[in-house]
C-alpha cells in the first residue's frame, strides 16, 4: 500500500500555503479570484519530487509575460521546496501538488495596476487509486456537445479562468459511469482536447496525430514530452494538424495524456465508436515508464 492510499491523517490533504505561508490567504481583491488573472500547474508528486518540475517551471515563466505577470524561476523554486518540505514533515511522499500563480491585488476594475504582486498559492491533494487500472484498461469518453472557443492569444495557455472546462465537466457528470472524460471539439468541429488532457490518435492515412493547439486548449507538459521526445524515443513519426470528427472516428489508436495520469488508453467514445489498446500506445506507455517510473502500467 502507497502512501497516496493509506495518509497517517488528513491534515496534509488539504494542505495549502501561500507565498510560503501555511494556511494563509489571498486578499478578497485578489485579481485571480475576481478575473481568472493568473497560471496553474497540476503536477504528479511522486517518491518525495515532482519529476515534470522543470517542464511546468518552463511552461509557468514563458506564460507569465502573456498575462502580464512577473514572476522569477526562483520564486516559484522557493515556493515548491519550502511545500515539498512541509510534505516532507507529515511523512506525505507521493500524491498531486497545484501551484498556482495570481496576479495579485489589483482594486477595483479590470486594468491591471502598474505595479503587480504575484501571489504563488501551493495545494496538495491524494492521487487517485486507480491510475495502474486506468492505464492498462484504458477509458470511456463522451463527446462535449458545449464547444471550446476560438482565442489564438490564449490558445495553449494554463490560465486559472477554466470555465469552458467547468461547463463541459457537467455534460460529463450528467452521463455518469463508465464516462471518465469528455472530447472538446472547437466551434468549427475541429478535435482539440478533452476536458482535463490532450489527446493522440493514431489514422490509417496520415498516422499518429495530435490536435494543433494555436487557436484553443491547452500545451500540456506530458504532450510536449511526447513530442518532443517519447515518439522519437519509439521511432514512431506524429505530426500536429486539424483533426476533424471523421478522423477521430477512423482512427485505429487513441490515447489521452496528461502529467498526472501519464499514457491513458481510449477504448469507447460514446455514439463514435470502440477501440483496443494498440501495440504503439503500449510502446509508448513503456518508453514513459522507462523515463520515468512513477508512471507504472
Amino acid at each position: 500500500m502507497n502512501s497516496a492510499t493509506s495518509r497517517p491523517d488528513n491534515i496534509s490533504a488539504g494542505l495549502t500555503t501561500v507565498n510560503g505561508v501555511e494556511g494563509g490567504s489571498l486578499p478578497a481583491a485578489d485579481r485571480g479570484t475576481s478575473y481568472g488573472h493568473g497560471l496553474f500547474e497540476t503536477m504528479l508528486f511522486s517518491d518525495g519530487a515532482v519529476p515534470l518540475w522543470q517542464r511546468h517551471l518552463g511552461r509557468l515563466v514563458s506564460d507569465a509575460p502573456i498575462l502580464g505577470l512577473s514572476i522569477s524561476e526562483k520564486s516559484l523554486e522557493d515556493n515548491l521546496a519550502n511545500f515539498l518540505q512541509l510534505l516532507a514533515q507529515q511523512s506525505q511522499s507521493s500524491g498531486i501538488i497545484k501551484i498556482m500563480v495570481t496576479a495579485g491585488t489589483g482594486g477595483r476594475g479590470y486594468a491591471s495596476p502598474e505595479k503587480m504582486a504575484p501571489q504563488i498559492i501551493c495545494q496538495f491533494s491524494p492521487l487517485p487509486n486507480n491510475l495502474v487500472q486506468l492505464r492498462q484498461k484504458g477509458v470511456a469518453l463522451i463527446q462535449c456537445q458545449y464547444a471550446l472557443p476560438t482565442n489564438p492569444v490564449l490558445a495553449g495557455i494554463k490560465h486559472l479562468n477554466r470555465l469552458d472546462q467547468v461547463l463541459a465537466a457537467a455534460e460529463l457528470k450528467q452521463q455518469g459511469a463508465p464516462y471518465t472524460d469528455g472530447v472538446m471539439f472547437s466551434h468549427d468541429s475541429n478535435l482539440i482536447e478533452t476536458t482535463c488532457a490532450n489527446i493522440f490518435i493514431k489514422t490509417p492515412e496520415m498516422g499518429w496525430l495530435t490536435p494543433q493547439l494555436d487557436q484553443s486548449g491547452v500545451l500540456g507538459v506530458m504532450r510536449g514530452l511526447l513530442l518532443e521526445r517519447l515518439f522519437n524515443q519509439s521511432g514512431l513519426n506524429v505530426k500536429e494538424c486539424r483533426i476533424n470528427p471523421q478522423q477521430l472516428a477512423s482512427a485505429s489508436e487513441i490515447f489521452i495524456c496528461s502529467s498526472i495520469r501519464g499514457l491513458i488508453p481510449v477504448t469507447d467514445i460514446k455514439d463514435l465508436g470502440h477501440w483496443s489498446i494498440g501495440p504503439e500506445t503500449k510502446l509508448l506507455q513503456s518508453a514513459l515508464f522507462d523515463l520515468y517510473d512513477c508512471y507504472l502500467c
